[in-house]
């Protein structure tokens, strides 16, 4: 069967008409619905669902309509669940291969040059790693490769979340990377890290945890400071800063610079090219990678989405300081 047309239905209700009848032409007779811990007072574990005919080699991912906006109060039981994502699996692991027409012109046994020929008109909007992603008008495509990019292993077609950047009079009062980073390692009474991030409101939103003291900016700023004690020292200092792109931490994007001019858009290709060298810790999973760099000043750690192919949280650390997890 063909399911190729199905990419134009993401950003729909799961209620909708033509939703419902996807379901039934893939033989999924379970709804999409939030995932509710039933013995801990409701409390969501997944704001996400997937449905899945393996036979047809197709998946549908959905997701709660207020956690797509960014808002995390919401009725699990009756908050409605959007079309996110589709894949069209064809070379994957414990999945048979569609075998319907595939979305925007890609043929079946393309390899990755092939593919890249297709998408020609959108190569400035390229985001390449293990996979490759591309902005088309219609939703974000990733494609990827098995036996050396001689095969697709499968097309994913996803909704564009909504931009998230923090308000202009917030984003106004961020400190500079230089700035920061003169007072990474500094205690946290020290008066130029209370200046620096002051405009912040660091003192209304700091907190102790279990190691030292946290300040979560996320909200506004998508910034957050852990102040630890390093070295054996009696006092916290600044050990880690950690910048985020909006949705990674529920909340804005960080308005600011990034460290080495990284930018959030960048691909983890562009992150190595703009810093100048190969990192010196590298970990890819299938959904993330994390790549790491050890300077003189701090260590830099990038973590990056494997599958949409741009950066999710750039985090600077003392260098005493352990990089937090």
């Amino acid at each position: 069967m063909d399911f190729s047309r199905s990419v134009y239905l993401l950003g729909r209700l799961s209620t909708d008409p033509d939703v419902q009848a996807l379901l039934a032409g893939l033989k999924i007779i379970r709804q999409p619905s939030v995932d509710i811990d039933e013995g801990d007072d409701g409390r969501i574990l997944s704001a996400e669902d997937w449905l899945t005919n393996l036979q047809l080699g197709v998946e549908l991912g959905f997701v709660a309509r207020a956690y797509l906006l960014g808002e995390d109060d919401f009725d699990a039981a009756t908050e409605p669940m959007v079309l996110s994502q589709v894949y069209f699996y064809r070379n994957h692991a414990d999945v048979k291969p569609y075998r319907g027409r595939l979305p925007f012109s890609i043929g079946p046994d393309d390899d990755r040059k092939g593919v890249r020929a297709k998408f020609a008109t959108y190569e400035p909007t390229r985001r390449s790693y293990l996979r490759d992603t591309w902005e088309l008008p219609e939703c974000r495509v990733t494609v990827s490769y098995v036996d050396e990019g001689a095969r697709i292993g499968f097309v994913l077609c996803l909704l564009r979340p909504p931009a998230m950047p923090a308000d202009a009079d917030d984003a106004a009062l961020v400190p500079s990377i230089a700035q920061i980073a003169r007072v990474m390692a500094k205690p946290l009474m020290d008066p130029e890290v209370r200046l620096t991030f002051a405009p912040l409101r660091l003192e209304q939103n700091l907190e102790e945890d279990e190691t030292g003291s946290v300040a979560s900016l996320t909200r506004h700023f998508g910034i957050e400071l852990r102040f630890r004690y390093l070295g054996g020292g009696r006092e916290q200092s600044l050990a880690n800063v950690l910048f985020y792109r909006e949705h990674e931490a529920e909340g804005a994007r960080w308005p600011g610079e990034l460290p080495k001019e990284l930018s959030f858009d960048d691909s983890p290709e562009q992150v190595t090219q703009k810093i100048g060298r190969a990192p010196d810790q590298l970990l890819d999973e299938e959904f993330d990678g994390y790549a790491t760099w050890h300077f003189v000043e701090y260590s830099l750690q990038v973590k990056y989405s494997t599958m949409e192919n741009y950066v999710l949280c750039v985090q600077m650390a003392a260098p005493d300081a352990a990089l937090a997890a």
